[in-house]
């Protein structure tokens, strides 16, 4: 290996360790704020109606899919631009995906709303009015998803941590303020619009640089962008996004459907507190993906930082796997008191499937970056199965709970299979 080679290497991990550090701080504080709204809100209301909470903030991670895709898809084509110093590039991205979002978001909207009767019924919620605040969330999310997405593909990753802190801030203040003056559930999904609308103005405000050299910068990264790629690129990362949502979030749907309230409530503590896994070490695949997106962009290898992501996230997850397993009765009654103590042998069977599923995410993350897209309608397909598992036997925690620790076992082999097989040359996209 070269001098040039090595000190290639080196920029790579540092320059990984400072952004996973900013992004993990910013990252941190949010995720304590929004704990303390998890709490507050397990602590203020009822089991049944953190269950309904719980349910319908698992809605919101899965109809933000789009969201999602776009945001990946604008880190993609941003990072690009980021990497050719071309901010010219990156508004004409801004302003072509916000018209494509104007253009469908309000069918969509449209057709969320006509849903409403079918998804209550489904969920045992008969609250259209929290219903309708979720679908409301789920548009901003779409305008907010882009914006963000162009921040890490330039690896802002200061002014992302910001806007995070800031959404969770409000969501937290207007939260306890709601649900303190009786609004329950329409109080705490309330403040999750709330929440949203401030961290997309945050956003907005972080990119006020590309609309200041917009009129003098250069126009590489616009002409080489080819918006039919783009087009030809959403798709498997939407159905991607889809299943990785499916797998993090399906089992707390169909857990409101199949169980009682009360145990749909215990449910969800369960996993709020588990997932404390997956919030501390999804930071780690969004730095991945930017920078391994930027590498790709420039020919280079981007294993290494892999690797050092696989690295972080294992021991990370196993850290707290096996706290989870020693302590659980006080981890759950630190943050909901002795209300759901009566399940909490199951915590370190959560932590498990959070850990795994994190390692999925990692390696999905990696392959969505370097455009080797063909894993995502097999994880759709082990999506789609453990849903089905779930309604069909998942009748109690534990069965839910060994079908999602399956599945994500089964995630992890496929993975793996692509990711070698690529690495040996094969042509997997």
């Amino acid at each position: 290996m070269s001098l040039q080679d090595l000190r290639i290497k080196f920029s790579s991990y540092s320059t990984f360790a400072k952004n996973s550090t900013v992004l993990f701080v910013g990252t941190m504080i949010a995720s304590v704020l929004n704990y303390v709204f998890h709490v507050v809100i397990g602590r203020f209301v009822s089991v049944e109606t953190y269950g309904e909470a719980e349910a319908l903030i698992s809605i919101i991670n899965i109809v933000s899919v789009p969201a999602m895709t776009l945001a990946m898809v604008a880190t993609k084509y941003a990072a690009s631009c980021s990497a050719d110093g071309d901010a010219k590039g990156s508004y004409e991205i801004l302003r072509y995906l916000n018209k494509k979002v104007f253009q469908y978001s309000l069918p969509i909207f449209l057709l969320a709303v006509a849903a409403i009767p079918f998804v209550g019924g489904f969920l045992n919620i008969d609250n259209s009015t929290a219903l309708v605040l979720l679908w409301i969330a789920m548009l901003l999310s779409f305008f907010s998803a882009i914006t963000s997405g162009i921040l890490r593909g330039w690896q802002k990753f200061k002014d992302i941590s910001s806007s995070n802190v800031w959404g969770a801030a409000i969501k937290l203040i207007f939260g306890i303020f709601l649900v303190k003056i009786g609004f329950g559930l329409n109080g705490i999904v309330g403040s999750i619009v709330l929440g949203t609308l401030a961290s997309y103005v945050a956003t907005i405000l972080a990119l006020r640089f590309i609309h200041a050299k917009e009129k003098t910068a250069s126009a590489k990264c616009e002409n080489t962008i080819d918006f039919k790629s783009l087009r030809r690129y959403v798709i498997p990362v939407f159905v991607g996004n889809l299943a990785i949502t499916i797998l993090g979030n399906g089992d707390m749907i169909l857990a409101k459907h199949n169980l009682d309230a009360l145990e749909a409530g215990q449910y969800g503590a369960l996993t709020v507190v588990s997932k404390v896994i997956f919030f501390a070490t999804g930071i780690i695949g969004s730095v991945l993906f930017s920078m391994s997106a930027e590498n790709s962009h420039k020919g280079r290898s981007s294993m290494h930082i892999l690797k050092t992501a696989l690295v972080l996230v294992l021991g990370a997850s196993g850290a707290a796997t096996l706290i989870y397993f020693m302590y659980p009765a006080f981890v759950l009654s630190l943050l909901f008191g002795n209300k759901y103590s009566g399940v909490a042998s199951y915590l370190g069977w959560f932590a498990i499937a959070v850990g795994l599923f994190s390692v999925v995410n990692i390696i999905f993350q990696y392959l969505l970056s370097i455009r080797r897209t063909k894993i995502s309608y097999t994880f759709l397909a082990v999506a789609g199965i453990m849903l089905g598992a779930i309604f069909l036997y998942g009748k109690n925690i534990s069965s839910i709970l060994a079908i999602i620790i399956i599945s994500q076992i089964i995630a992890i082999i496929i993975s793996l299979f692509f990711l070698l097989a690529g690495k040996k040359g094969e042509k997997i996209s």
